[in-house]
C-alpha cells in the first residue's frame, strides 16, 4: 500500500504546505510519521474523526492513520457544531485529532504534535470494527447525514492506481489543492499523487482569489481539479487571460457540466496547450468511475467517457444487460474501488464487504456505438451541487423539523429549491441563513419560496412533479 512506502521516493518534495512556507520530503513525512504512530499505537483496531484542511498536518494525519490500522472518518475542520457533535453521538470514536482547541464533551486533550490537537475519548467504546475498514466519508458533503461510506485499504490502493493510470501521473507533476479533502475527489488527488512521487502544492485558499493563482504560478503548479461550481467561476473571474506556462492537466468531476462550459474548457485548453479532462464517479467508488480521454473529448462531448482502468460498466436493466447502442438504463459499475458498503451508526462499522465489487449507481444512461456513456438522469431523489451530493429528502425533513410547517426540496445541478407552506413574512431570508450555515454552498445556490399549498397525490404523498410544473411567486 503506497503509505507504507512513503520513503520509497526518499527526496522528493511531498508536500509544500503554502500556508507556512513548509516543505517536505517523503523521507520527512514518512519519519514524522513514524513517531505519530508510536503515539496512536493501539492493539485494538479503533476510530478516529480527523478534521482536515489543505495543510500538511492534515496529510500527516491521515497517512499515519492509515498505517497505524485505526479506521478514519474525514471532515472539514469547519464543521457546522451541530453536525460534529451529532456525528460524535452516533459513531461514538475513541479519537478526534483537530487543528482546534475547543472544549468537546466527553473528550479530553491528550497531546499535541506538529500542528495537531488529539482528543481521547473518556468513556471508551471500543466496539468491533471490521479489520479491513479503512476510511469513512459522507455522502452528501457538508449536509450532515449520519450515512457513510465504507472504504477499505484495497479501495483507497485501487482507485489511486487506477487515476496516476489514466492520468499519466508522475513524479514530476505538482497538483494545487483545489478541493476539500474530507471530500472523495479532493482526497483521490492526493491520494493518486502521493502514490506516484509527487508534489502537492497545499493551500487554503481558493480559485476565486488571486492569492490561489499566484501561489499556482510561483509553485509551478501542472493541475488542479474542479467541480461544475469551479468552472463557472472560473469563466466569471477570465481564467482565460491568466499566464500559467506551468499548466498541464484540468481536471473536471462531482456532477454535470454543461456542454457549453466542457466546449468553452475545450478550446481554452487547445489554445493554451494543457489537458481539460471530464470524469465521472461517486464515494461509493472511492471518487472514480470513468473518464474521457482529452484526445476524443472534441467528438464525445457531453459524454462521461469509458471505465477507469481496471473497471467496468455495464447498462443494465433489472437483471439484464443492454448490448444495443443508445439504449437507457442503469449503470451499474463493477470494480475493486467499490465501497463495502454504507453505515448509519458505530454497530455497522463491524460489517464486512456487502457489495463484492458491485456498484448500483442509481443513476440511468446508455453507451454510443463506441462504449462511451452518456448520463440522463438519476433514479432517486439526488442532485449535485459544487460537487456535494445532496439528498432532498433529508434536506426538506431538516427544513420541516427546524421550521415546523410542510415543505418540498426539489433542484438541479444549479440550484436547490425549497417551497415552504407557511404564512410567516421574511421566512425565505431565515431558511437561507440556516442553509447556508449548515451546508456552507453560497447563497446563490438556494431559491427559497412561500406557497399556499403543497400539492398531493391521491395516495396523500407529495407530487414533485406537479410543484415543479407550477410557477410560484412569494406572495
Amino acid at each position: 500500500m503506497f503509505w507504507d512506502e512513503l520513503n520509497k521516493y526518499r527526496d522528493n518534495i511531498a508536500v509544500i504546505d503554502t500556508n507556512t512556507d513548509l516543505s517536505i520530503t517523503y523521507n520527512n513525512l514518512h519519519e514524522r510519521s513514524n513517531i505519530l504512530l508510536k503515539e496512536l499505537k493501539t492493539e485494538k483496531k479503533k476510530l478516529s474523526f480527523l478534521f482536515c484542511k489543505n495543510n500538511y498536518s492534515s496529510i500527516l494525519a491521515y497517512v499515519t492513520l492509515l498505517r497505524s490500522g485505526y479506521t478514519q472518518l474525514l471532515l472539514d475542520n469547519d464543521i457546522n457544531p451541530e453536525l460534529r457533535n451529532e456525528l460524535l453521538k452516533i459513531y461514538q470514536p475513541e479519537i478526534l485529532i483537530t487543528h482546534t482547541c475547543d472544549e468537546i464533551q466527553n473528550y479530553k486533550i491528550q497531546g499535541e504534535f506538529d500542528g495537531l490537537n488529539i482528543y481521547k475519548c473518556v468513556q471508551v467504546n471500543y466496539s468491533e470494527i471490521y479489520s479491513d475498514l479503512a476510511v469513512l466519508l459522507s455522502t452528501s458533503g457538508t449536509t450532515g447525514s449520519p450515512k457513510l461510506v465504507r472504504l477499505s485499504y484495497e479501495n483507497i490502493q485501487s482507485n489511486a492506481e487506477s487515476i496516476g493510470q489514466y492520468l499519466n501521473i508522475t513524479e514530476e507533476e505538482r497538483p494545487i489543492t483545489s478541493l476539500p479533502m474530507s471530500y472523495s475527489y479532493g482526497l483521490s488527488v492526493i491520494n493518486s499523487h502521493l502514490l506516484n512521487g509527487a508534489a502537492i502544492i497545499l493551500t487554503t485558499q481558493t480559485i476565486v482569489f488571486r492569492d490561489f493563482w499566484n501561489i499556482f504560478q510561483s509553485n509551478n503548479c501542472t493541475s488542479f481539479a474542479g467541480v461544475p461550481y469551479s468552472f463557472q467561476l472560473l469563466k466569471k473571474i477570465h481564467f482565460n487571460k491568466l499566464n500559467l506556462p506551468s499548466l498541464k492537466t484540468i481536471t473536471q468531476a462531482g456532477g454535470r457540466l454543461s456542454e457549453e462550459y466542457i466546449q468553452y474548457f475545450y478550446d481554452l485548453a487547445i489554445e493554451k496547450n494543457y489537458k481539460f479532462y471530464v470524469m465521472y464517479g461517486q464515494t461509493e467508488a472511492t471518487a472514480r468511475i470513468s473518464y474521457l480521454p482529452f484526445e476524443m473529448l472534441k467528438e464525445k462531448i457531453g459524454s462521461v467517457g469509458i471505465p477507469i482502468p481496471n473497471g467496468k460498466i455495464k447498462i443494465m436493466n433489472d437483471e439484464a444487460e443492454i448490448l444495443i447502442p443508445k439504449t437507457v438504463g442503469e449503470l451499474v459499475y463493477y470494480g475493486s474501488n467499490v465501497m463495502l458498503g454504507y453505515a448509519e451508526s458505530r454497530n455497522c462499522l463491524k460489517k464486512g464487504d456487502e457489495l463484492d465489487g458491485v456498484l448500483h449507481t442509481n443513476d440511468v444512461g446508455f453507451k454510443d456505438k463506441d462504449g462511451y456513456i452518456y448520463i440522463t438522469g438519476r433514479k432517486k431523489r439526488f442532485i449535485k451541487i459544487y460537487g456535494l451530493r445532496i439528498n432532498l429528502d433529508e434536506v426538506e425533513k431538516m427544513v420541516e423539523n427546524n421550521f415546523q410547517c410542510p415543505a418540498v426540496c426539489m433542484g438541479n445541478d444549479d440550484s436547490l429549491i425549497i417551497l415552504l407552506q407557511i404564512e410567516q413574512d421574511g421566512i425565505e431570508k431565515i431558511v437561507a441563513r440556516k442553509l447556508i450555515q449548515m451546508y456552507k454552498l453560497p447563497p446563490s445556490v438556494f431559491k427559497i419560496k412561500r406557497v399556499k399549498r403543497i400539492l398531493t397525490t391521491l395516495q396523500g404523498k407529495k407530487d414533485y412533479q406537479k410543484m415543479g410544473e407550477l410557477k410560484f411567486s412569494n406572495n
